[in-house]
């Protein structure tokens, strides 16, 4: 009997401290990464008109009247769900899909907070657009903690007005 006692306690340990807090943060994470997709849906289709490129190639039939270095730059860290996901399946390898959101939001929210900085400087196009990411922190053994900085810059380009 006390073996089962024992078994039963350790079950209902793990369903009260580690399963049920999970859950809430998948449904905390879950539900603030779905309203940042739907901010950068919307900045997306009215940044859209806003070409960039690797290029640095100019339009040389225009005159430039400007140019100005643009950048913008994210910090996203993943929830505790997410992370616990991801540390069992680094023990057995393999694809850790549970990180592809956060790098992808922080991707394209870097890319607008870029094409945000061109348009208040009124730029026709953004050239020699670069991106860079890290890892930002690490827990006690060493081993990053789910949080990426991603930073895109480019040249801003304004044409003269005709």
């Amino acid at each position: 009997m006390d073996s089962m006692a024992e078994l039963v306690m350790t079950v209902l340990f793990f369903v009260l401290f580690t399963a049920v807090p999970l859950y809430f943060w998948y449904k905390i994470g879950k539900h603030f990464e779905n309203k940042h997709y739907v901010s950068i849906k919307e900045r997306e289709a009215r940044f859209s008109k806003l070409p960039f490129s690797p290029s640095d190639t100019i339009d040389e039939t225009r005159h430039v009247e400007s140019i100005m270095l643009v950048t913008g730059q994210v910090v996203i860290g993943s929830d505790p769900f997410k992370r616990y996901i991801a540390s069992l399946v680094n023990l057995v390898g393999g694809r850790i899909s549970v990180f592809e959101a956060p790098l992808d939001r922080a991707r394209r929210e870097a890319v607008l907070r870029m094409k945000e900085s061109a348009a208040k400087m009124q730029a026709d196009e953004v050239i020699n657009f670069r991106m860079d990411t890290m890892s930002v922190g690490h827990n006690a053994g060493g081993e990053p903690m789910g949080i990426v900085e991603v930073v895109a810059y480019g040249t801003a380009i304004r044409y003269a007005r005709q």
